[in-house]
């Protein structure tokens, strides 16, 4: 029996199915409906429970006799199986078939697997699991549904937010579907149930990304060059490493690079900020930025980035949290005069 992620919690309301398959690549959404089921069977009665993480070493003689062992206090028993490759090789599926023909009643098995593909649901071992058990399919949530699952997410906790809100949040979370349930939390406990709009999703990701990649990067944009110099300070402080810094800095760079030249086409600043998103609270932010810098200031920026991240990884010589400082005081418009070595 195949079940889509939203349909899971309904369906363990009734009869436990003996066998339950959660695959996909996706960690949180993996995660949760992995913890819907073992919510499930606590509730009903399977209150023990195995771990077994398959490696090279793993021995699944060990899955069948934690499948015949008898409980000292005679209580059911979920038995989880993590298979990170989604492949159990030949010991594995004959074990697992095994186990699919002769299911124990008084347990439940809870195999999480990497995504399989066609050819692993095609398999023996796959088809005699599923056959007697439920197979969650994870996929992960395209962008242009992550609008849609933030709100339903929203209305959940009892949140009403508009949808330019939603659309926000979605932006800023990019695709992170942990940090956007963190974020729809802080809303919560920020705000309380009820109706939310955008001034208060800014206010809240401002807060939580105030020493983050991406507050170093606005500071940056702004020209605020104090405030470089105290977030990047501060990041080195908490021990963040500059590799983590780089992603967000490059993601910046190019989408500047990319308006600047479109400026540098004939393109309206209103066409500019429109067509790549730019949402109105930033648009000041960002025409600022475009004004200070042209296409070929930018263009050098990229360079430079490439260079620490060669720094970064033993390619180049060079301080990194120097060279890290310096780019971004640049963006900021703090020419940097770097000093003569001694003679």
């Amino acid at each position: 029996m195949k079940l889509r992620p939203e349909q899971l919690e309904q369906n363990l309301q009734s009869t436990l199915a003996p066998i339950y398959i959660v695959s996909g690549d996706e960690p949180f959404q993996v995660g949760e409906a992995c913890q819907l089921i073992r919510q499930q069977c606590r509730a009903q009665g399977v209150s023990e429970r195995e771990v077994f993480h398959v490696d090279r070493s793993f021995d699944w003689y060990d899955l069948s006799a934690s499948a015949g062992a008898m409980s000292l206090f005679a209580e059911r028993k979920l038995i989880e199986v993590r298979l990170p490759t989604g492949k159990p090789g030949d010991a594995g599926a004959k074990a697992l078939r095994a186990y699919a023909e002769n299911p124990s009643p008084d347990n439940v098995l809870l195999l999480v697997t990497a995504k399989l593909d066609a050819a692993q649901q095609r398999s023996k071992w796959f088809k005699a699991l599923e056959g007697v058990g439920a197979f969650v399919q994870i996929w992960p949530i395209e962008a242009a549904r992550l609008p849609q699952w933030i709100q339903f997410r929203l209305n959940q906790r009892g949140l009403l937010a508009t949808t330019e809100a939603v659309k926000l949040l979605a932006d800023r979370v990019e695709g992170n579907l942990l940090a956007a349930d963190q974020e729809m939390e802080k809303l919560l406990l920020l705000n309380g149930p009820g109706q939310i709009d955008i001034q208060q999703v800014v206010a809240a990701v401002a807060d939580s990304a105030r020493y983050d990649a991406f507050s170093l990067m606005d500071a940056a944009l702004a020209g605020d060059a104090a405030r470089v110099c105290r977030v990047l300070y501060g990041l080195k402080g908490e021990g963040v490493e500059p590799i983590a810094l780089m992603g967000a800095m490059n993601y910046q760079l190019r989408n500047m690079c990319a308006m600047a030249a479109d400026m540098q086409q004939g393109d309206s600043v209103d066409q500019v900020l429109t067509r790549h998103r730019v949402w109105d609270k930033r648009k000041p932010l960002v025409l600022g930025a475009l004004q200070r810098h042209n296409l070929k200031r930018w263009q050098g920026f990229i360079w430079r980035s490439g260079e620490i991240d060669r720094m970064i990884k033993g390619l180049a010589q060079g301080t990194v949290w120097d060279e890290l400082l310096q780019l971004s005081l640049r963006m900021a418009g703090v020419e940097v005069v770097k000093s003569r070595p001694a003679a």
